[in-house]
C-alpha cells in the first residue's frame, strides 16, 4: 500500500534515470569504465578491473555500495530517495571512482 500511496515506483524510475544520466555523462569516454546499466534505482557501473576496495572508500565518504562480479559497482538506494539526496550520492561517488581509475 505504501509503495502505491507514495508513488515510489514512479519515483524510482525518475530518480534512477537522473542518477544513471549523471553517472553516464561523468564517465563518457573515460578509460576503465566498461558500461553503466540498470533499472530504476538498481544501477551497476562496470569497470575493467577489480574494484572491491571501493566499498571501503565509499563508506569513508558516507556511501554504502557493494561490488559484484569483482568489477561491478552496485547501487541500491531506497525507493524514497529524493532528488537532493540523489545529487549528493552522485557528487560523492564520481570522485571516488575517478580517483580509483586514475591509480
Amino acid at each position: 500500500d505504501v509503495v502505491e500511496k507514495e508513488n515510489l515506483l514512479e519515483n524510482a524510475k525518475k530518480i534512477g534515470q537522473l542518477i544513471h544520466d549523471e553517472i553516464k555523462s561523468a564517465f563518457a569516454g573515460v578509460k576503465g569504465v566498461v558500461g553503466i546499466r540498470g533499472m530504476g534505482l538498481m544501477i551497476g557501473i562496470e569497470l575493467d578491473k577489480p574494484c572491491g576496495e571501493l566499498v571501503a572508500r565509499a563508506l569513508e565518504n558516507g556511501l554504502l555500495i557493494n561490488v559484484t562480479a569483482e568489477k561491478v559497482i552496485r547501487l541500491l538506494p531506497p525507493l524514497n530517495l529524493d532528488q537532493e539526496d540523489a545529487e549528493e550520492l552522485v557528487s560523492r561517488l564520481i570522485p571516488i571512482i575517478r580517483d580509483f581509475l586514475g591509480e
